[in-house]
């Protein structure tokens, strides 16, 4: 039987803190447009990894807005 693992970093991240983060390692100068919320919306993500880490020995190294920067900047090197 498959098993179903969460594989984040473990830290709460919003919406807005991806757009920000995006935009200051790009040097963006582009605003948010924020909207009213709809239902659904989930405000902030949290996932639970404790499972990954204990049956698979996951160790998450690096944060989200440092994996952002990394991304972004391989991205970029590949223009």
């Amino acid at each position: 039987m498959a098993k179903v693992y969460n594989v984040a970093v473990g830290e709460r991240i919003t919406i807005n803190y991806l757009f920000e983060e995006l935009a200051r390692n790009a040097g963006s100068t582009l605003k948010a447009n924020h909207r009213d919320d709809r239902e659904g919306d989930i405000r902030n993500s949290l996932a639970d990894i404790s499972k990954a880490q204990e049956l698979l020995g996951y160790d998450p190294q690096i944060k989200v807005g440092e994996g952002l920067k990394i991304t972004l900047d391989w991205f970029t090197s590949q223009r």
